[in-house]
This record gives structure tokens, C-alpha cells and sequence, in this order.
């Protein structure tokens, strides 16, 4: 080493001046590891906030399951409006001047087609 930076060193080491820049330093290190460790803890802290938060909705949303497909509680059977069960004749005339068409699936459900574009759209609410 130079004897240059040898005094140097030795001068900004030594001399109480030297002592105070020494531990100013070492204060401003401490602050800004302080400061990238509370980051580093707030970013863990959101990310774990978040995984909490997408986890309660995804069960809150397979337990929030459409009121058709809920079995009745006993006892509100009274409550509850009567479904009224349509006939095919009955279906088809709630669309008259539209041509429209009921289908069986292989499973052995009935289904409503549009054969024209936009009519299913118009007509039709899916929930």
C-alpha cells in the first residue's frame, strides 16, 4: 500500500475526527439495514396477507352456492314460492315469432336452442 493511503487511513482512523465519520458511518449502515429489513418483512407480510385473502374466497365461494342448487333447509318449504313445472307446449309458446327448438341430450336433459344468431342472448339469463 502507498504510504499515501497509509496516512491517509491511519489519519481518518486515529484522529477523533476520524472516530466521529467512523461511527457516523457506522449509524447510517445500522439505519439502512433497519430500513431494508422492515421492507423485507412488510413485502413477506403482504405476501402472506394475500394468499390469506385469496384462500378465504375461494372458500367462501364454493360454499356460496346458487339458492336453486341448496338442498331446503327444513321448514322453509312454506316460505319459498311454488316452482311451477312447464310443459314443452308451455315452454315454446313463452317465445312466439321466434323460432326456437327443444333438443334431449344423451343424458336425458332437455334443451332450449336459437337456431338464429343473437336470439339465445336476447332471451336467455345465465346466472
Amino acid at each position: 500500500m502507498r504510504p499515501e493511503k497509509r496516512f491517509l487511513l491511519d489519519d481518518v482512523l486515529n484522529a477523533p475526527a476520524g472516530q466521529a465519520r467512523r461511527e457516523a458511518t457506522l449509524q447510517a449502515a445500522e439505519k439502512i439495514m433497519r430500513r431494508r429489513r422492515a421492507v423485507r418483512f412488510a413485502a413477506r407480510s403482504l405476501a402472506a396477507l394475500a394468499v390469506a385473502v385469496l384462500a378465504a374466497l375461494a372458500v367462501h365461494q364454493k360454499s356460496a352456492a346458487p339458492q336453486e342448487a341448496r338442498a331446503p333447509a327444513p321448514g322453509t318449504a312454506a316460505r319459498q314460492e311454488q316452482v311451477q313445472i312447464l310443459t314443452d307446449d308451455q315452454l315454446l309458446a313463452l317465445f312466439p315469432n321466434v323460432p326456437v327448438g327443444l333438443i334431449k341430450t344423451p343424458d336425458g336433459k332437455k334443451r332450449l336452442i336459437f337456431p338464429r344468431p343473437g336470439d339465445e342472448a336476447k332471451y336467455i339469463v345465465h346466472l
